[in-house]
């Protein structure tokens, strides 16, 4: 993997005037890798930096980049350098131990351009512990692993969790240049703004989201005055997940990756982690572009994507809210076509909803079978595609399926069934055989009763272990293979329908694997940022760099779908209506990405049926949108667009031949802006267009006014 030329000049010059050498004798290994065997400890390294391993208790005593000289972690005396544990029966293994090493080795694996340093301890007289430290040459990459190996004797199982994974008190340079990035998706408790200074977090611990299939799980420290990222993050190619954390002690900071590899341990059987990725870069861009390359490598983008998705405008539609259910919907759908709309994501119209008793059956109030055919058929006379939310996770306990068909569910280790750890259903387990054709079932089914075009697959993150001791794969599996199961309900509906589509609730990338259509599931995120908008508290700069980190990491061609407030915002949070900055905010999703919009709650306020003008305000957005193909098909440009007022989102979408630039105020009242194009000079007159007012207004970008939570789209080519 090449390293950026900004990167080799700051290592060169480094190198001139880096006096002192750390190590001595050193032995090459394998290109610029060397290792050294000390006296008190190991040393591995290239011509880019060492690690450095105390050679009695294994601990991880240093990273230390050639460039700087500075350890980067454990910088503050009497620090953690607890950097690796594991999880056994709700308890971690060596934080109440003293482990010793009774061996290292090292060797070379050429075909994988890697050498690796071996360090095994005693942890206990039952268990011995391999922590593995990978180099490639010429890269400033290190790779961590381990393997934990229950040594033979009796005794009955042991639940095996996790490994943790740490890099202690990190620190690059100097706190007060330092700020943390955590990109992807988050709730109100575990919002880290771009760019968050170093020391707003020492007095915190924070657990983000799941990866990777409920975010990204990359945690990143950059040193703003030499432009230098230090990120990590976990590679389990989907197969099972991780939680990363930002833990503050109040004096310093560590970054610690919990990797869920839940497994019936038996004696003189071995569990290995994932693989712990540690990456210095020029800047959080380089290191994002880093993780996407692993993401492509292990977990590439579903390559079938219809045409029809990147043209997707959808409507949210929740039967219950209709008073005449499906005749309802069916009597409306006309009105939302003219509106724009051209999906209708229909929320659960079979009996027990999103506790699913009869996945066969429709709720009798919301109609008849042929009902929901009529609007199914409606829809599509008016060339709108139709996705049912499908729920996966489990069964109501009033159902029949789990006592008909137990075989499709987790089961305790006294063999009852399990209750999903959230929604405390009947747990479905999404590895086993019986319960894919089980869904594969149903597939089929909907497709020849209603002809749909695909499902909303809901609640799909990782959901925990199966611990019964019959169960034939390894405890993680049942809770962890929602995108294999997708995959099977992908396969089976493009059978019939090749351009059938599932749109996944959870954006993290396991499931850009198995279907390129990935929800925004921030249930809470909007509303806060509107607040915190509202009061200057954040800014659209903000939100521009957010995004531009979250499409730095998905696969090119990744389609993200947007809303600002969905059903869940309702149930589980609140909404403050459909003002001007909400509309200026939500039109920002409109044009650069995928829009997704409510048909509203009248049990819960705001209900945009009870305002026309909203519907009016959207009606001319879609319609801009559908007039220019880059809006729709175009590369998203975000960083390199550049704007001196933190409260104008500024973007371009690009097609060979034509361009729009894209400013939106988020700001109540009136901003003037300069906006410049990195590598591209641009016209001192712009024609832009106000999709909503229509007003022309011909303009400077390198300096222009916009109206309060005005949008303005300029043509460039």
């Amino acid at each position: 993997m090449s390293i950026t030329s900004s990167v080799k000049i700051l290592v060169l010059n480094a190198l001139l005037i880096f006096a002192a050498p750390v190590l001595v004798a050193q032995t090459p290994v394998y290109e610029d890798i060397y290792w050294h065997d000390q006296p008190d400890q190991l040393v591995l390294g290239n011509r880019f930096w060492h690690v450095s391993i105390d050679k009695k208790s294994g601990q991880w005593l240093a990273l230390t980049p050639k460039a700087t000289g500075q350890n980067l972690i454990n910088s503050v005396p009497g620090g953690p350098r607890n950097s690796l544990d594991v999880r056994i029966d709700g308890k971690l293994l060596v934080d109440k131990m003293s482990p010793s090493v009774v061996r290292y080795a090292v060797s070379t694996d050429r075909f994988r351009r890697g050498t690796t340093l071996d360090v095994v301890l005693t942890v206990s007289p039952d268990y011995e512990l391999t922590c593995r430290y990978t180099l490639q040459p010429n890269q400033l990459r290190l790779q961590r692993s381990a393997r934990l190996h229950r040594r033979a004797g009796s005794g009955a199982a042991v639940k095996f969790e996790r490994f943790d994974f740490s890099l202690p008190a990190v620190l690059l340079g100097q706190a007060k240049d330092c700020v943390f990035d955590v990109p992807g998706p988050f709730f109100p408790k575990t919002l880290v703004v771009p760019e968050t200074p170093y020391d707003s977090l020492l007095n915190r611990t924070i657990g983000f989201h799941s990866a990777p299939d409920a975010g990204f799980g990359v945690l990143a420290l950059t040193n703003r005055q030499t432009a230098q990222t230090l990120a990590t993050w976990m590679n389990t190619s989907g197969e099972t997940n991780y939680r990363p954390f930002v833990v503050g002690d109040g004096k310093q900071i560590s970054l610690r990756h919990e990797n869920y590899r839940y497994h019936r341990l038996l004696p003189g059987q071995t569990i290995e982690s994932d693989v712990q990725e540690i990456v210095l870069t020029a800047g959080l861009p380089e290191a994002l572009n880093q993780y996407r390359q692993g993401i492509d490598a292990t977990m590439p983008m579903d390559q079938n994507t219809p045409a029809w998705v990147k043209e997707a405008v959808i409507l949210e539609i929740y039967p219950e809210y209709f008073k005449e259910g499906f005749k309802g919907i069916t009597k409306k759908l006309a009105f939302y076509r003219e509106i724009g709309f051209n999906v209708v994501y229909l929320m659960p119209h079979w009996k027990g909803g999103y506790s699913p008793i009869d996945l066969f059956a429709v709720e009798p109030k919301f109609g008849t079978e042929d009902d929901l055919r009529t609007l199914t058929r409606t829809a599509h006379q008016l060339g709108m595609k139709v996705i049912f939310d499908m729920v996966i996770h489990g069964f109501n306990k009033k159902s029949d399926v789990p006592k008909q068909r137990p075989e499709l569910f987790v089961k305790r280790e006294d063999d009852s069934l399990a209750l999903h750890p959230t929604w405390k259903s009947i747990t479905t387990d999404w590895a086993a055989p019986a319960y894919q054709k089980y869904m594969v079932d149903v597939v089929k089914y909907d497709l020849k009763t209603y002809d749909i075009d695909g499902y909303r697959v809901d609640a799909a993150s990782y959901k925990g272990p199966g611990w019964n001791a019959a169960l034939p794969y390894p405890a993680y599996r049942p809770g962890a293979a929602a995108p294999e199961l997708m995959r099977a309900m992908l396969d089976a509906l493009r059978t019939d329908k090749p351009d059938a589509m599932l749109l996944s609730e959870v954006f993290g990338p396991a499931f850009y694997s198995v279907s390129n259509l990935a929800h925004d599931n921030q249930t809470e995120a909007c509303t806060l940022l509107l607040e915190r908008l509202a009061d200057g508290r954040y800014s659209a700069e903000q939100y521009k760099k957010y995004l531009a980190a979250v499409y730095d990491m998905l696969p090119a061609g990744a389609n993200r779908v947007f809303f600002a407030r969905n059903h869940d915002t309702s149930w589980f949070f609140h909404f403050n209506g459909y003002s001007p900055l909400f509309l200026a905010f939500d039109s920002i999703h409109a044009l650069v990405g995928i829009p997704e919009f409510f048909a509203g709650d009248p049990k819960h306020p705001f209900n945009p049926d009870d305002q026309p003008e909203t519907y009016a305000f959207y009606k001319k957005l879609y319609k801009f949108r559908r007039e220019r193909p880059e809006l729709i098909q175009g590369e998203i440009v975000l960083r390199d667009v550049q704007s001196d007022n933190p409260m104008v989102f500024s973007a371009v979408r690009r097609l060979p031949g034509r361009s729009s630039l894209i400013l939106v105020s988020l700001s109540g009242k009136e901003e003037t802006v300069a906006t410049a194009l990195k590598g591209q000079t641009l016209p001192a007159q712009v024609e832009f267009l106000d999709p909503i007012s229509g007003q022309r207004v011909r303009a400077n970008p390198g300096k222009m006014k916009l109206k309060p939570f005005q949008v303005l789209i300029g043509a460039l080519k």
